[in-house]
């Protein structure tokens, strides 16, 4: 019992460091890795898939936050950028905030490994020169 006490803050140090270093290289993936690590963690508790969905958006946002800031301060393109996405992505996250209080997590869960899929794919077949 005393290692799986400690076991525990290794894991969500771990995770988050990798979700932080995911986020901050790639500009994503840090809340693949913080939904993942939370629902093996939250399996068998009362938390539910929305649980877990929700307090990845809510760990991300700091993360994202001190990730732009770096950004912005590199680079004149990212603000430029972010400028025409601002309020559609805002908008989209409300939307996607109401739904998944009212989706079926079976299919939010779905939807997420899609996703993924879709990400790794696209990434792939552009890395190769087929995708554009």
């Amino acid at each position: 019992m005393k290692n799986a006490k400690l076991l525990l803050p290794a894991v969500l140090l771990f995770g988050g460091v990798a979700a932080g270093f995911l986020n901050g290289l790639l500009g994503c993936g840090g809340g693949i890795v913080i939904v993942s690590l939370m629902e093996r963690l939250t399996r068998g508790t009362e938390y539910d898939s929305r649980d877990v969905f929700a307090s990845s958006v809510a760990a991300i946002l700091p993360i994202s936050a001190v990730s732009a800031v770096i950004y912005f301060l590199k680079s004149d393109a990212a603000a430029e950028g972010v400028k025409a996405l601002i309020i559609p992505a805002a908008a989209g996250g409300v939307l996607g905030a109401i739904l998944l209080d009212r989706l079926n997590t079976v299919w939010v869960k779905k939807l997420f490994a899609l996703l993924i899929a879709w990400a790794g794919v696209s990434l792939v077949l552009s890395g190769v020169g087929v995708w554009k």
